[in-house]
């Protein structure tokens, strides 16, 4: 395991087993399940903290330890900012993912994410996950893949 992950709450196992839960990356051999595992980093979010803004350009993902998350949408109505709560996330589930891989096809965050309770998040940044699928060239063809099959279903 790389250096920077020693002194983490998470082991190997459970990072690879967060990645593997996530279709976008099923198909990654072990050793490059390995590999995406040893570039995440440990974020602890307190309760109320927003994550992500809806909105904002989309430069990572994470992968929920513990801890629930509200995803909402945000809407002004007569000069009022108000949310409408539509969904709940929690362990084993990924913030900024989907079936085909990342979520926003437009590069800006769809939803606001904010901390139910206190978290422990994997974090990792769009320039690492580049980095790692330039060095693996098949996985953005899986990526690809699995997003053509998700959008053909879709259709």
């Amino acid at each position: 395991m790389d250096e920077k992950n020693m002194d983490t709450l998470t082991d190997l196992n459970l990072r690879k087993s967060l990645i593997k839960k996530q279709g976008c990356f099923l198909q990654l051999t072990d050793r490059e399940t390995e590999e995406l595992a040893d570039l995440l980093t440990e974020q602890s979010v307190p309760k109320g903290k927003t994550i992500v803004m809806e909105g904002e350009p989309v430069d990572s993902l994470y992968f929920i330890v513990k801890g629930k998350a509200d995803v909402r949408h945000e809407t002004i109505k007569n000069h009022i900012r108000e949310y409408q709560s539509v969904a709940t996330l929690g362990p084993g589930d990924a913030i900024g993912l989907n079936e085909t891989g990342f979520y926003s096809l437009s590069g800006r965050r769809t939803a606001t994410v904010v901390a139910n309770e206190p978290m422990l998040l994997l974090y990792l940044s769009v320039a690492e996950f580049h980095g790692f699928a330039l060095a693996h060239a098949h996985v953005s063809a899986l990526m690809r893949e699995n997003a053509a099959v998700f959008l053909d279903i879709r259709s």
